[in-house]
């Protein structure tokens, strides 16, 4: 029983950052306990040690936000990464006109871990660190398709064609992503090119299968 409450605990307490995460508007103790459907005073049990270590703060209209101290362990994970792919991710950038990323997917939350845009000018969209990626996104349906392909039984060694997932989001961009493996990061991880105009879906997969080329021989 106490293992049980000690896991319901965490993923409590997990779901509470996510939610706050969600909201940059902040949330009452209120709002909080209806999402986590739990009483308020479970609650304040479980907000008082991230008060206590700024991972969560509240302000005079007692709302409640992410604390300063997250971008503590968000910057330990980050920066270390960034300092690797940072070049590779540039050149994919320059060489396909578009928005570059990397993104980590953690039992199926797309999270960006660094990304870069062109040097040319131009609109190019920016994708910050951190940035959730949600199902319906260009990103989202690029790594569905993917996935779908890998169910489907289709190679992912590096030494056969890449599966690549495209989206073309009626229009209003294109993403194009492919599957690499960074043992660093310790999960799958995608790198996705990400324009607001179409791209030739065969340039997109060259440029994406030269940088997994390069991050590899970054890592």
């Amino acid at each position: 029983m106490q293992q049980s409450d000690s896991s319901s605990t965490l993923e409590r307490a997990l779901a509470l950052l996510w939610h706050l995460y969600a909201e940059p508007e902040g949330l009452t103790a209120s709002e909080l306990a209806a999402r986590l459907d739990t009483q308020r005073t479970a609650l304040y049990r479980l907000l008082r040690p991230f008060l206590r270590e700024q991972f969560i703060r509240r302000d005079t209209r007692k709302r409640y936000y992410l604390g300063f101290g997250i971008t503590a362990l968000a910057r330990a994970v980050a920066e270390p990464l960034e300092s690797i792919v940072r070049v590779p991710l540039q050149r994919l950038a320059d060489a396909s006109g578009s928005t570059a990323v990397l993104i980590a997917d953690t039992d199926g939350i797309l999270v960006t871990v660094a990304s870069a845009q062109p040097a040319t000018p131009g609109i190019h969209l920016s994708i910050p660190t951190g940035y959730v990626h949600d199902g319906s996104s260009g990103v989202g349906t690029a790594v569905r398709a993917i996935r779908a392909r890998e169910r489907a039984g289709e190679a992912t060694s590096r030494e056969d064609r890449p599966l690549l997932g495209i989206a073309d989001r009626s229009g209003h961009g294109f993403t194009a992503a492919r599957l690499v493996r960074i043992p660093i990061i310790g999960t799958d991880a995608f790198v996705a090119v990400i324009s607001v105009a179409q791209l030739d879906p065969r340039l997109a997969e060259q440029h994406l299968e030269e940088a997994a080329r390069q991050l590899d021989a970054a890592i």
